[in-house]
């Protein structure tokens, strides 16, 4: 072996050890986002990488790994090493997907650290003018006793799905639900009139409420309307209580990322949630900001975990 090959060899280890001791981060950081990009996940998990990237002084770069419901990429997550370079963007699938799938691969609870939530958005449930004649809550369920309405979601155990369950158990409402492969076939549909309603966030609504191809009845998730359809009231200020839910995003790394490291992310993470430039940002797209402390967001997933276990089995929707 020549001398400078030599040398080379005998300095990799040296260098090794000298990168593990540098501070965290000193290399890219990996943000798996586990749904297809252009989706809802990337309108606000985008804006908030670059953000974070700033913040860390590191890339932060969006991994979209998608399939299976966001199982594939959380399984990955799961199985990378917790030294605070992969990272988990997920939503509120934590608490359905536990119920929905068997043998899943991971657990919520057990195989990630929260490190805070991020932000959530709302749904809207908008149906088809010229097949309903309803304009709130209340006269869309007195419609439904005439007749069974159909809605249409992004799938079979999406949240939209489930809280359409939720919301006709509560309120006696008589629908037929009308699963699609996402969001956009869905609101196609309700357009053309294949079906009555449209249960989705309120993002992928807002263009054709505006241009009155759909009529908004209620906006679910929060107890303000959305600065996207401020004319539409909320859940509660349709008379209907009890029943609500919006869709959260939030961060999480391995269980057993060191504390230190964890603590750093939380650090970077709340500085870039409390920038006002990205609020606003965000705002204009459907999302509002939730900053929150790791045991807000493991209760979150908690009481998810709990909610969405009785819809499952009284609706007795199983997936493989």
């Amino acid at each position: 072996m020549n001398l400078p090959r030599l040398l080379a060899v005998l300095a990799a280890p040296l260098l090794a050890a000298a990168a593990l001791a540098q501070p965290y981060p000193n290399h890219p950081v990996r943000l798996v986002v586990p749904f297809p990009p252009g989706g809802g996940f990337d309108g606000i998990a985008r804006p908030f990488a670059e953000r974070l990237s700033a913040a860390l002084g590191q890339p932060v770069v969006v991994d979209n790994r998608a399939g299976a419901g966001g199982n594939i990429g959380t399984e990955s997550v799961a199985r990378s090493p917790a030294d605070g370079y992969t990272l988990l963007f997920a939503n509120d699938y934590l608490g359905t997907n536990p119920n929905l799938y068997k043998g899943l691969k991971y657990d919520p609870l057990r195989d990630f650290a929260p490190i805070s939530l991020v932000g959530s958005t709302q749904m809207a449930i908008a149906v088809n003018p010229a097949k309903v004649r309803a304009t709130d809550a209340q006269s869309l369920l007195a419609e439904s006793q005439q007749r069974t309405l159909q809605y249409g979601t992004p799938g079979v155990g999406t949240s939209p799905h489930l809280f359409g369950e939720l919301y006709a158990f509560n309120t006696g409402t008589r629908v037929q639900h009308v699963p699609y492969r996402g969001t956009g076939p869905a609101v196609t549909d309700a357009i053309g009139g294949q079906i009555d309603f449209a249960l989705v966030t309120v993002p992928a609504l807002v263009q054709h409420v505006k241009a009155g191809k759909l009529r908004a009845i209620t906006v679910i998730g929060g107890t303000t309307r959305s600065p996207l359809l401020p004319e539409v009231p909320t859940l509660a200020e349709n008379g209907v209580r009890g029943v609500d839910h919006d869709v959260w995003y939030g961060l999480f790394a391995p269980a057993g990322t060191p504390p230190e490291v964890l603590k750093r992310l939380r650090e970077a993470t709340a500085a870039v949630l409390a920038q006002p430039e990205l609020a606003e940002r965000l705002r204009q797209l459907g999302y509002d900001l939730t900053p929150s402390t790791p045991e807000a967001l493991s209760e979150r997933v908690k009481t998810d975990l709990a909610k969405w276990k009785q819809v499952v089995e009284r609706a007795k929707i199983t997936l493989e």
